[in-house]
């Protein structure tokens, strides 16, 4: 045997190898979280590193708008579900937390200004003053209900960091986890712009070891894997008739909409045909095409960018989601959901509610979803208000102008 044909054999095995060892430490770290992997690996390309495993746990931990952050998934019993940490120039120290925990940190209890916080969270501090120059700002208000986005949530600045717990793990883990980034972000902005935080020193995020072996072993493979492709005859019929059909292609969503919504695969545009005929009769006699996407303004920015789509699966499943300035603001699942309308910004001030009326303008279009096209109550109307998206029950769906402008 050759010494090229003996070295280039070595290479391959080295290679090999190295592939191995990769994927056997991709399977040691997602071991029991097979089922967020695509999700924890989107949230590792933005804070542009690598999860690991620490303990039982899935970490990792990065840079989001120059901040270092730190983001945890946990099954323990004794740990939350998510567990976000973000380093910032913090001079004040508070916690929001549900009225049903007693402690969190702070001695004294203050109101936030929101209506919606204060009457699910209870805010403590010892830093009276600080807390109240930070909730007065509309951005900071906003980022912290955006924040506390379930009773299962708790939000804590301590030590210059920011810690948001979530008792279990979020369905539509990335995008979850992707807007309370953004909220966070938001704060630390407010934050860095009170009174002395040009003082506070972050601490960077401890350096991290590279698997030079690994990489190297890897490199080496994939070298070699090219000169095989190099050295094999081209065949130019072969794989001619393949075909790759893409989430997006086949659920019917739009390419720019399917890169934000997560898990379509197995889920489609509802077509003219599988409507109701109750359905239908709805949408005739409010001269309303039968269609699964739905087109809106929901941000108020003017024309019809915005989206909406109910998707059906092949259980008999419904999911109603609605994307706004290239955003998922709603996405959940129904046993049933027969159509969905817009209903123009000029129209919700007009409509009779079975539920408590918003107390807000929306900033755009609302949605209307429809459960029982039979049945005139049982309907949901979402309406999106700066970072929150919040629904309300007609008395009667069919009461709604469509046309209004």
């Amino acid at each position: 045997m050759q010494p090229q044909v003996i070295i280039f054999n070595i290479a391959i095995i080295v290679g090999i190898v190295g592939i191995i060892v990769y994927w056997i430490r991709r399977f040691a770290v997602f071991l029991g979280y097979k089922s967020i992997e695509p999700d924890v690996l989107q949230i590792a390309e933005l804070l542009k590193n690598q999860p690991t495993r620490e303990r039982s746990d899935v970490v990792v931990a990065g840079y989001y708008g120059g901040n270092p952050t730190i983001v945890r998934f946990s099954h323990r019993v004794d740990t939350p579900g998510l567990h976000i940490q973000m380093r910032l120039p913090a001079t004040l120290a508070f916690s929001l937390v549900p009225k049903t925990v007693s402690s969190g940190e702070g001695r004294i209890v203050l109101r936030t200004g929101s209506v919606a916080l204060d009457r699910r969270f209870t805010a403590r501090t010892d830093h009276a003053v600080e807390f109240k120059m930070l909730a007065a700002g509309n951005n900071a208000r906003a980022a912290l209900e955006q924040l506390c986005c379930s009773s299962q949530t708790g939000v804590a600045i301590k030590n210059g960091t920011l810690e948001l717990g979530e008792l279990a793990i979020p369905p539509f883990t990335a995008n979850h986890v992707f807007d309370h980034l953004q909220s966070m972000l938001m704060l630390a902005k407010a934050l860095s712009d009170m009174p002395g935080s040009d003082q506070i020193k972050v601490e960077p995020l401890p350096r991290q070891g590279s698997s030079w072996p690994v990489r190297i072993a890897l490199a080496g493979g994939l070298v070699c894997l090219i000169g095989l492709l190099l050295t094999q005859p081209y065949n130019p019929s072969a794989g001619a008739n393949a075909s790759v059909s893409s989430p997006s292609a086949s659920s019917g969503v739009l390419p720019v909409d399917a890169a934000r919504l997560q898990r379509l695969r197995g889920w489609h545009v509802i077509q003219p045909d599988e409507f109701s005929l109750s359905a239908l009769r709805v949408l005739r006699e409010n001269k309303l095409k039968p269609t699964g996407h739905i087109q809106a303004d929901f941000s108020g920015r003017g024309g019809d960018a915005d989206s909406a789509y109910l998707l059906a699966d092949n259980n008999g499943q419904k999911r109603v989601s609605m994307l706004a300035d290239g955003m998922v603001i709603y996405d959940a699942i129904f046993p049933q959901m027969d159509l969905l309308a817009r209903v123009p910004k000029s129209s919700v001030a007009k409509i009779q509610w079975n539920s408590p009326a918003p107390r807000f303008i929306p900033d755009g279009d609302a949605l209307l979803a429809v459960q029982n096209a039979n049945d005139p109550t049982t309907s949901l109307v979402l309406l999106k208000h700066g970072p929150q998206t919040y629904s309300a029950r007609p008395a009667d769906f069919t009461k709604i102008d469509f046309a209004a402008q």
